[in-house]
């Protein structure tokens, strides 16, 4: 485990270095919007009851293609000058598990703030888009590693209209469905809950959809949905069933300004 976050670490400083090495000498070309608005998100992954959670939002693209985007808390940035192939960095932060509204699973042990990091592949091709994704927790949170694999379609409706669907699946390891999933004996009996081991494999299936509306030359506006299905172990872990909804829904709306 350690080995494997040392290299995401290192590769990660690969990126950047290369990725301030080419902003240096692009940096007049780059288009730019940055925003912020407010959405609602499940309190725990597998989690019936809703909270708020700010929605940032920063996108810069150059002329060469490559680009930094980061829309809540998910970020990219593409390290290839390609019409068409994208790879680079990615980045998603995971909330610490503690102080929930279900008070069973408050009573289960805490999970730190995790931040995934790693790189992602991909394409982009007229309308088309799919991607792979690898992260592992770099911040000893749940210690896991995802694989998320995507695909998208643009529908660009008129000037003002844009509307994006997307497809996705995760795969998760031991260690990060352990850490969300799994109840052993102590937390058993803090909680009341059955113990229950939670093995890897995939984690969920999902949908997205997301929206922009920009009526003016540069303010604007987004929204976006998604929805997941929770399956396997994180589906019958009794977090999600017995407690829990294995239906998950978030969203939001935000403004931005395009410069």
């Amino acid at each position: 485990m350690r080995d494997r976050r040392t290299l995401v670490i290192l590769m990660s400083a690969v990126a950047i270095v290369c990725l301030m090495t080419g902003l240096a000498s692009i940096a007049h070309a780059a288009d730019v919007s940055l925003g912020a608005g407010v959405g609602l998100a499940p309190d725990y992954e597998g989690s019936e009851d809703y909270q708020a959670v700010p929605l940032p939002y920063a996108s810069v693209t150059w002329s060469n293609h490559m680009a930094i985007n980061l829309l809540g808390n998910k970020a990219k940035v593409n390290l290839i000058p390609s019409p068409i192939w994208r790879g680079g960095l990615i980045g998603e932060y995971i909330a610490k598990r503690d102080d929930v509204d279900n008070s069973r699973v408050d009573r289960l042990e805490d999970v730190d703030a995790s931040v995934m990091l790693g790189g992602f592949f991909g394409f982009e091709y007229e309308n088309w888009s799919a991607s792979i994704e690898a992260m592992q927790d770099v911040t000893d949170g749940n210690d896991g590693a995802i694989v998320r694999l995507n695909g998208g379609y643009k529908i660009p409706i008129d000037q003002t209209w844009n509307l994006s669907l997307g497809v996705f699946t995760t795969w998760a390891d031991d260690d990060y469905m352990e850490a969300y999933f799994e109840i052993d004996a102590a937390d058993s009996a803090r909680s009341g809950l059955s113990t229950f081991d939670a093995d890897s494999g995939f984690k969920d299936v999902g949908l997205n959809l997301l929206a922009s509306f920009k009526p003016w030359e540069h303010w604007g506006f987004m929204g976006l949905v998604t929805y997941k299905r929770l399956l396997g172990d994180a589906e019958d872990s009794p977090v999600v069933d017995d407690e829990g909804d294995a239906n998950q829904l978030a969203g939001g709306m935000l403004v931005f300004y395009k410069f």
